[in-house]
């Protein structure tokens, strides 16, 4: 019996150590944290969302696996502003294994935008994209874009083009691995994030045709970037091409204070946020009855949350009902019976619905609170593309303003973390709960949380 648990047991890991791959999980505008999940679209499926796409035909090749579902909420961030993502290889633990990727991946990481007319209905599929950033094989440190990754904790810094226009935009990012081209084929790792952008114009951005390319459909399997073999070529005498189109980068004069956000924007209502979910306000209580009436309403809120979870997880989930509805049931029980508490207040402490900052964001300064902004942060930055590591200068933009160096304060919203000036790293313990609050096979621990009016 032993011999068949423990053959089981390693079946099981062996299982899980297959499904680890990575996933986009959390966006940061100059340095501030918009909180796991938010803004992100991924698979809900917690054992499919770190999987690469099958095919460079897919309909997914444009924002993953179930990439097509946008999300309730979209992040603001300013034209010129620097732009951190997060990726884990477990979409719950950003401190587990490896750390972003495994270290057996090789191959290159590029950042497309695409400019969209309505963030909930327009397809990312089609034509519209451009890049804006890549990074494949560095000669000058021997590094892959990947080994990158994972020193710099899985957090890659890339700058906003200072000439887009006000818009919606979906920002895709893509890490393309090649070590198994004569097994599995390249994997490409895809996710997009909903982005407002304010910049200092209006109207729909002019993209140069050979710039513009069509997601799927941009890439051909004969694609020198898709057929190296890192086995038998040397990078540093025979470059790796990163795939794709060159870079498209409009230069202009920065964002614009004018420009007013209109969909996907948190609500002043939201006390606490979990990923595109979030908490309101329960309703007063000055009787028994009310009080068990707003227990209630706490409760559904909550079931909501696990639920809405997607696999980077349901920290705040369960902040909602330790901070929150434990409290009024307390309540409730103990004859206080006049509420709710802290009536309208943010719930739970700065970045407790969040993973820890796995290190220190790179290409983003902080400072002072008030002082906060981003360095310049090149595109490419490590020359390892075939337009030079896409480190060139903006169009149309004097040296004195280049981009990164329009200083943005963080995002106005109270449910914002600021990231960690020095490494934090602290172990998870489990997802909480199945509902989608997952991000390894086999975690799927059960939690009753449904206490209220009595119940055990």
């Amino acid at each position: 019996m032993r011999s068949i648990l423990f053959k089981t047991g390693l079946a099981t890991a062996l299982a899980s150590l297959a499904t680890a791959h990575t996933v986009l999980t959390t966006v940061f505008v100059n340095g501030v944290n918009q909180g796991d999940g938010t803004c992100i679209r991924m698979s809900k499926n917690p054992d499919r969302a770190t999987f690469p796409i099958e095919g460079i035909n897919n309909p997914n090749m444009a924002c993953g696996l179930e990439g097509a579902n946008p999300v309730a909420f979209t992040c603001p961030a300013p034209a010129g502003s620097t732009l951190t993502f997060a990726f884990r290889e477990w979409a719950d633990e950003p401190t587990k294994g490896a750390g972003p990727i495994d270290p057996s991946h090789i191959g290159s990481v590029a950042i497309y935008l695409k400019q969209v007319s309505n963030i909930a209905t327009s397809s990312p599929s089609g034509g519209g994209w451009f890049k804006i950033y890549s990074d494949g094989y560095n000669p000058s440190t021997k590094q892959w874009s990947a080994k990158k990754l994972i020193a710099d904790k899985g957090l890659l810094s890339f700058s906003l083009p200072s000439g887009l226009p006000t818009g919606y935009y979906l920002a895709r990012s893509e890490i393309l691995a090649i070590h198994d081209i004569s097994g599995s084929g390249p994997q490409f790792f895809v996710n997009c994030a909903q982005l407002f952008v304010s910049g200092a114009t209006a109207g729909t951005l002019s993209i140069p045709s050979d710039k513009e390319v069509f997601i799927p459909g941009y890439l051909k399997s004969s694609d020198p970037g898709l057929t190296y073999n890192v086995y038998e070529s040397n990078p540093d005498s025979k470059p790796y091409t990163v795939v794709g189109p060159a870079s498209f980068r409009p230069g202009g004069p920065g964002p614009s204070t004018a420009a007013k956000q209109t969909e996907g924007v948190v609500p002043s209502t939201c006390i606490l946020k979990n990923a595109n979910w979030c908490a309101k306000e329960v309703p007063d209580y000055g009787n028994e009855n009310e009080c068990w009436k707003a227990s209630d309403d706490c409760w559904a809120q909550l079931d909501k949350c696990y639920t809405s979870a997607p696999p980077s997880g349901s920290r705040g989930c369960k902040v909602w009902q330790e901070k929150k509805c434990d409290m009024i049931v307390e309540s409730c029980r103990s004859g206080d019976w006049k509420g709710p508490r802290n009536k309208g207040r943010k719930v739970g402490g700065e970045g407790e619905s969040s993973a820890p900052v796995p290190g220190r964001i790179p290409g983003v300064v902080v400072g002072p609170v008030g002082e906060e902004g981003p360095t310049p942060v090149e595109g490419g930055g490590e020359g390892g593309d075939d337009e030079g590591g896409d480190g060139e200068e903006e169009e149309n933009i004097p040296a004195s303003t280049t981009r990164g160096a329009v200083v943005v304060p963080p995002v106005p919203t109270t449910f914002l973390t600021k990231p960690a000036t020095e490494v934090v790293a602290a172990p998870v313990t489990s997802a909480l709960p199945s509902q989608g609050g997952g991000g390894k096979k086999g975690c799927k621990g059960k939690k009753n949380y449904k206490r209220r009016a009595g119940q055990k």
